[in-house]
């Protein structure tokens, strides 16, 4: 059994993201995903602090305040304590000891549907075969594959998703906890430590009050 800070997390910074989609269309093109499937990875735009979310032609780069329409990436997050496996009665979902990663047994899964109601990313997708799929961080390619792959942390060089590979500002990073609370600022480590430990996400700059992005993001995907 891997030591907790050598599971893989994501790193997200905000600050970097352009909201280009690059990271989604990579992802779909690896995973051989259809146009028009539901993605695994997925960039939503966000309105301001005070509420306000200008449409595209009112959006003028020079007079808006640097807080408005802010970029999510958002996937399966690979929580440590993995809700989406608590729920499922068959054990088609495992938080794998070795590298952290939540993977999806497809040979076991019923399409029950426990794990979107209990994920609070609204990560899993559903095939019209009724069947999960989500990110696996690419250990393997295509939808419920990952669950028998080597871990990462035993692979001399490790892939790094794609997501991570092809984003265009390097606002998405993936790696073990230890090596990840190292490339973030101090108030996104302390953040991370007191908040279930799920995700590293960089607070935008010079607001505070922005640090729930990804959980308001979260909210909207699941319906809540």
């Amino acid at each position: 059994m891997a030591d907790r800070q050598d599971h893989w997390v994501f790193y997200f910074d905000p600050n970097r993201c352009i909201g280009c989609h690059a990271c989604s269309i990579s992802c779909k093109q690896f995973h051989g995903r259809d146009s028009d499937a539901d993605d695994w990875r997925t960039v939503t735009h966000h309105q301001n602090a005070n509420g306000q979310h200008p449409s595209a032609s009112e959006y003028d780069p020079d007079t808006a305040s640097p807080i408005e329409n802010v970029p999510i990436s958002m996937s399966c997050m690979h929580c440590h304590d993995a809700p989406c496996a608590e729920v499922c009665p068959t054990e088609a979902i495992v938080k794998r000891d070795s590298d952290g990663i939540v993977t999806i047994d497809q040979d076991k899964c019923i399409g029950c549907k426990y794990c979107g109601w209990a994920c609070p990313f609204g990560a899993p997708t559903y095939g019209d075969n009724g069947l999960m799929s989500k990110c696996n961080m690419c250990l393997d390619q295509g939808p419920g594959s990952g669950a028998g792959a080597k871990s990462k942390n035993e692979q001399d060089n490790p892939i790094q998703p794609n997501c991570v590979s092809d984003c265009v500002g390097g606002a998405i990073k993936a790696g073990p906890e230890k090596e990840m609370i190292k490339e973030a600022s101090q108030a996104a480590a302390d953040r991370f430590k007191s908040n279930n430990e799920r995700v590293i996400v960089e607070p935008f700059q010079g607001d505070e009050s922005n640090l729930n992005l990804v959980e308001h993001a979260a909210s909207e995907n699941t319906g809540d």
